[in-house]
């Protein structure tokens, strides 16, 4: 299921949200409007909290279905919030929008390629997946420019056919090139997307959504 909609008056929806299958996080103070959508849309239960009292949990944490990790600024308070029974773990790395550096499914992640040795071991520990470092062309933050999911992967349209290819074999997806929110690279700051539906920044044209829609598989 789609729905295009807004966070604090802003189309960039994955700067402050990030889902996953079971759960999405979500700003302490955003409207029930949002919660509400999170939990019709994505079949989640939203997590409300915040990241080094910052709402921009989407650049600030990661998640799979293995585990979640979280940027160094949150505090042991906030992770509280944080169900009993899920793998988390902090990164300390100077890189601390851990969201916006880190694009992961089940079976893979792409990172910034200037993580430390340390963090790629508590990206793989964590996460359960294979880490490799790498970038879009110049675009190195892959998390915030790169969409996917368990069913599909959404790319910057800068990548070559075979660079296409390659990253879908990585993720184990098919793999397509597109944009949001008229025109923007950055898909993973406008679309909060799992494998059963997708909240899209709602500056996204009919071309866009149609694009991402099938890409995804929804």
């Amino acid at each position: 299921m789609i729905q295009i909609t807004r966070v604090f008056n802003s189309p960039f929806l994955g700067v402050y949200l990030r889902t996953w299958e079971d759960y999405t996080l979500v700003p302490r103070n955003s409207d029930r409007d949002i919660k509400s959508l999170v939990s019709y849309h994505l079949k989640t239960e939203p997590i409300a909290m915040t990241i080094g009292g910052s709402n921009l949990l989407g650049s600030l944490a990661v998640m799979n279905s293995n585990g979640m990790l979280f940027s160094n600024i949150v505090s042991s308070e906030e992770l509280k919030n944080i169900p009993d029974g899920i793998n988390v773990a902090v990164l300390k790395d100077n890189l601390n929008a851990v969201g916006n550096n880190i694009l992961t499914n089940d079976k893979a992640a792409l990172i910034h390629d200037d993580f430390t040795d340390e963090s790629v071991k508590t990206i793989r520990d964590v996460l359960g997946v294979e880490v490799l470092r790498g970038k879009f062309r110049e675009v190195r933050t892959v998390g915030s420019s790169g969409l996917v999911t368990s069913k599909g992967l959404v790319i910057p349209p800068n990548m070559t056919d075979e660079e296409i290819e390659e990253l879908g074999k990585i993720f184990g997806v098919k793999g397509r090139v597109g944009t949001a929110n008229f025109g923007s690279l950055y898909v993973g700051a406008s679309v909060v997307s799992n494998s059963k539906g997708a909240l899209i920044g709602e500056d996204s044209t009919t071309v866009e959504i149609s694009n991402i829609e099938e890409a995804l598989n929804l």
